[in-house]
C-alpha cells in the first residue's frame, strides 16, 4: 500500500520526538556529503532549499558554516518537526550572513516557492517516503533554476541497512504464533528505491540530468543493547505493534528482540549500519 500525503504527514508528526532525539544526527552525514558534492561552499548559491529538514540539524550545520550571504529555506511536511527546528534555531542562531526560514510544506507541493527561484535543492532521505516521487521531482524541476544543481538521497538495499532490517524477519517469524504481530496492511517497502540504475532512470525520466550517483554507509551511534532498544523498540511503529499484545506476548517479543539486537550488533562488535543511495544532478 502506498501512503497518502496525509499518511506521511501523520507518521512524521508521530515520529518527530524519537527522530529528532536519536535518528536525525545519524542521517545528517548523508546531507553533508550531498552539500559537499553540490559545491555549496565553492559556488556560493544565493538561495538554498532544503526539503524534509526534520528538526533542522542539517540546516543548522549550513547556518553555522556557510560564509557567503544566502537565504536558506527549510521545509518539512511535519508541523511538529518545524516547531522543533524553530525552537532549536533560537538556541543555535545562524551566522549573520545567512537568513534561515523554517516552514511546514509538502515536497509534492511547493506552491509557495516561485518557479526557477532556487539555486540549490537538497532532499535527504525523502524521495522514497513521499506518496508520489514523480510529483516531487516535477516540483524540484519547477523551482530550480536552469543549469543549477540538486541533491537527493534514499535508503539503500535492505540487507545493507542493518539497523532497520534486523528486527522485521524476527517479527515475521513470531507472527506465526502471535497473530497480532501480523500487519493489518502491507505498506510499500522503505527500500524500494535502493537500486542505483532505477534511481538514475527515475531522475532522467523526470527531465533532469544526473552527474553522480553512489552508495554511502554510516554507522548508528549505538554501543549497548539499551542503546539499540531506545533506537528501535521505542519507535512509534514498534510501540503501536507491542500495544496490541497481551502481557505474556509482549514479554516474549521484547525478550526475543533484545536477544536479536545483541547477537546482530553487540556480539559481532559491528554497529548497526545505514546505507544511503545518493545522487546529484542538475536541471538542463
Amino acid at each position: 500500500m502506498i501512503p497518502s500525503p496525509d499518511d506521511v504527514k501523520a507518521a512524521w508528526n508521530e515520529w518527530s520526538d524519537v527522530y529528532s532525539r536519536r535518528y536525525e544526527r545519524n542521517n545528517v552525514t548523508f546531507a553533508i556529503s550531498l552539500s559537499s558534492m553540490l559545491q555549496i561552499f565553492e559556488e556560493k548559491p544565493a538561495k538554498i532549499l532544503e526539503v524534509a529538514c526534520g528538526s533542522g540539524v542539517f540546516s543548522r550545520y549550513l547556518a553555522q558554516n556557510v560564509e557567503h550571504e544566502c537565504d536558506l529555506t527549510a521545509i518539512d511536511v511535519s508541523e511538529e518537526m518545524i516547531a522543533r527546528a524553530k525552537s532549536f534555531s533560537t538556541k543555535f542562531p545562524s551566522m549573520p550572513n545567512i537568513k534561515v526560514c523554517y516552514e511546514a510544506g509538502d515536497a509534492e507541493d511547493l506552491s509557495k516557492i516561485a518557479d526557477e527561484s532556487v539555486d540549490v535543492y537538497i532532499a535527504n532521505f525523502c524521495l522514497h517516503l513521499v506518496s508520489d516521487p514523480k510529483k516531487m521531482l516535477q516540483e524540484l524541476k519547477r523551482v530550480l533554476k536552469k543549469g543549477k544543481r540538486f541533491g537527493v538521497s534514499v535508503l539503500g538495499p535492505s540487507e545493507r541497512v542493518t539497523m532497520l532490517s534486523a528486527l522485521p524477519p524476527l517479527l515475521k517469524q513470531l507472527a506465526e504464533e502471535i497473530p497480532a504481530l501480523k500487519p493489518e496492511k502491507e505498506m510499500r517497502s522503505l527500500f524500494y528505491m535502493g537500486n542505483k540504475e532505477d534511481l538514475v532512470k527515475l531522475i532522467e525520466d523526470a527531465g533532469l540530468e544526473v552527474d553522480y550517483c553512489w552508495y554511502q554507509r554510516s554507522s548508528f551511534n549505538c554501543m549497548t543493547v539499551e542503546d539499540y532498544e531506545s533506537f528501535l523498540l521505542e519507535t512509534p511503529n514498534f510501540k503501536n505493534l507491542i500495544g496490541k499484545l497481551n502481557e505474556e506476548e509482549r514479554k516474549r517479543v521484547l525478550e526475543a528482540a533484545r536477544k536479536r539486537l545483541k547477537e546482530a550488533f553487540v556480539d559481532q562488535k559491528e554497529p548497526g549500519m545505514n546505507e544511503g543511495l545518493l545522487l546529484v544532478g542538475r536541471k538542463p
